[in-house]
């Protein structure tokens, strides 16, 4: 299997995932779509946030319907799933926490990834949920270490 051909599939999951949850915010106002994931053992969770004429919004707050919120969080979660899949098919490390964002107007992706455990911690373990509302709060208050150029 030729190398790039990992690289592609990986990053074909992540616009996945960013198109889902742009396309179910429906809001052409959309400046920054934020996806996050967390694969760690048999736990796998994904949410998403946004940035909606400069304010930070989370996907209830830009979809009303409960049952699309839902649905939107399964189908983000099973394309976490086809992540670790594709990792396994490869026998490359998995990360266990995926950070990236999508801003609309230029096309441009940032992600972070991390390998070691995040939930699983023995000492300093939490939640995806905690994880993922630490990183929104982090945004919400102006530190989007994802804007960065430095990253």
């Amino acid at each position: 299997m030729a190398e790039g051909t990992f690289e592609d599939k990986f990053m074909d999951v992540q616009s996945g995932m960013v198109a889902l949850a742009w396309e179910a915010a429906g809001d052409d106002d959309v400046e920054v779509v934020y996806i996050y994931g967390s694969i760690e053992g048999g736990m796998t969770s994904f949410n998403t946030f946004f940035r909606v004429n400069g304010l930070v919004k989370g996907l209830a707050d830009v979809i009303t319907d409960r049952t699309l919120v839902f649905r939107v969080l399964d189908l983000g979660t099973e394309d976490l799933g086809r992540l670790r899949a594709l990792c396994n098919e490869y026998s490359r490390e998995c990360p266990t926490e995926i950070r990236g964002r999508y801003e609309t107007a230029t096309g441009r992706y940032r992600a972070h990834y991390s390998y070691h455990p995040i939930v699983a911690d023995p000492e300093n373990g939490i939640s995806p949920a905690t994880a993922f509302d630490t990183w929104m709060d982090d945004v919400q208050r102006g530190q989007d270490d994802l804007a960065s150029e430095s990253n």
